[in-house]
């Protein structure tokens, strides 16, 4: 009854003290977790706009280097060639890009279209936008957006000088963001839930994966709370990561991205609440196995304070021959000393030429001569107070914890070499096993550490001396 009344007692304290651990484990794991989701979620909104950031740098540049081909083709020709012009007729209808292909005007009021049109008698090409970029700069360049009146899309107009003839004139392409576009919408699929393209100087929106936002400028006039607030991120300069607030105090992971090229910015965001929101699916299965795991913890635990007295005898144990290992040998003698000081014999026992058994037929037969030698111990070190062991490899040791006299331990030792040599030599021959033995007898007031360096200094002693053999200090 008291045995059950304190198993009972026992487990009332575990869980006292495992159910408010397991409990604090719990709301800190969901912290973590939380957090961690949010860190990923950004990590995951900046990686994607990264990238999406470099593919429409890609597309930019490689605008930039086809129509710099067809200007260095014009320049090395001339103005002056049917060839220039029949050149530049190839632009059109073969650019997704810039599918109406190239135009040229210049200061003395020529003009030639790709794609055929004629301007009307009130077109002035010094009075172009796209004429008046043209002349900053003897590179190809995106110019400010527009919108085109005839399509109704918006469009950007990239230009360059072009640096032949006498008269001032200017190449330029009119190039559609249709695939600026196509990266908003193919970015805000999952969690992120606004993606736009936004110029530098005007502010105005390129491509908006809300299309009724494209042609709008971002300013602090801007219906939407969040647009307002990138507005003013973009007016401080800010390059990265940040967060911000939109409607109804939801808070945006904001990530901002310069696109060289074209001087523009890549707006993406992430809305806070639709990340946390899809937690629950993961947070309940957490709680319930979580509730689980502490259930079987418990369990677990009860069982553990029952068997321990196993395990731990098993942690004693050499796995390969069952015998006592060192640790387990050492707490045995230890306390054999300290209710019997001054009596005893303690051997070290080490297998002669054992290497030659690995090396020759292998470790799986070096695994069974130590099995087989630890039999042999056991069988014969077999009286009460005896303790055999493996300390490792081919060492063994054995504690005889009853009084011998020097002519009984002298007779055992030479009857068990005996012994050895016969077991060991029939199954063995080529190898020549046998056994050496360093033995030392306990005296008053002895440690083991002491004892123990007597015998294994025995044990040198009967090495040096031709191994086979035994000493005793």
């Amino acid at each position: 009854m008291k045995q059950k009344s304190r198993y009972i007692w026992t487990n009332i304290k575990l869980v006292c003290t495992i159910v408010p651990i397991v409990l604090l484990m719990i709301v800190v794991y969901f912290i973590l977790v939380r957090n961690e989701i949010i860190a990923l979620s950004k990590a995951k909104l900046a990686l994607e706009s990264q990238n999406y950031a470099e593919d429409i740098s890609t597309w930019a540049d490689s605008v930039l280097q086809e129509v710099t081909i067809y200007k260095s083709m014009a320049e090395q020709i001339g103005l002056d060639k049917d060839e220039t012009y029949e050149m530049m007729k190839t632009s059109a209808g073969t650019h997704s890009a810039y599918p109406y292909g190239l135009y040229m005007g210049d200061d003395q009021g020529n003009y030639f279209d790709s794609s055929g049109w004629i301007p009307g008698d009130d077109f002035v090409v010094t009075e172009r936008d796209w004429y008046k970029e043209g002349l900053a700069h003897d590179t190809f360049s995106f110019g400010e957006p527009y919108v085109d009146a005839m399509t109704g899309s918006t469009c950007v107009s990239v230009t360059s000088r072009l640096n032949t003839g006498s008269a001032v004139s200017v190449m330029a392409a009119d190039v559609y963001l249709d695939y600026a576009a196509q990266l908003t919408r193919e970015i805000t699929v999952n969690e992120i839930e606004n993606a736009f393209f936004v110029t530098r100087e005007s502010r105005l929106i390129l491509a908006d994966s809300n299309p009724a936002m494209v042609g709008n400028t971002l300013s602090s006039e801007t219906d939407s709370l969040l647009y307002q607030n990138v507005n003013r991120l973009l007016d401080s300069e800010v390059i990265g990561q940040r967060e911000v607030f939109g409607s109804n105090g939801s808070i945006y992971f904001v990530n901002i991205n310069m696109i060289e090229d074209t001087g523009w910015y890549f707006v993406t965001c992430m809305n806070q609440k639709v990340v946390l929101n899809n937690l629950w699916r993961i947070e309940f299965p957490m709680l319930i196995v979580a509730i689980a795991a502490a259930l079987l913890l418990f369990a677990v635990t009860s069982k553990f304070s029952r068997e321990m007295s196993i395990i731990r005898k098993k942690a004693k144990r050499d796995p390969l021959t069952n015998l006592w290992n060192r640790n387990g040998f050492e707490e045995y003698v230890r306390l054999a000393l300290e209710e019997n000081p001054g009596q005893g014999l303690l051997l070290i026992i080490d297998m002669d030429n054992f290497k030659l058994v690995n090396d020759q037929l292998g470790h799986p037969v070096g695994d069974k001569v130590l099995q087989d030698f630890s039999c042999l111990l056991e069988s014969y070190f077999n009286r009460n107070k005896d303790m055999v062991s493996r300390l490792g490899g081919d060492e063994f040791a054995v504690f005889i914890g009853r009084n011998i006299s020097s002519a009984e331990a002298e007779a055992m030792l030479t009857k068990f070499i005996g012994l050895v040599h016969q077991n060991l030599e029939d199954k063995y021959p080529a190898q020549n096993l046998s056994a050496s033995i360093g033995a030392a007898f306990v005296s008053h007031s002895e440690s083991y550490n002491f004892l123990y360096q007597n015998a294994d200094k025995a044990l040198y002693e009967a090495k040096r001396n031709g191994k086979n053999r035994f000493h005793i200090r």
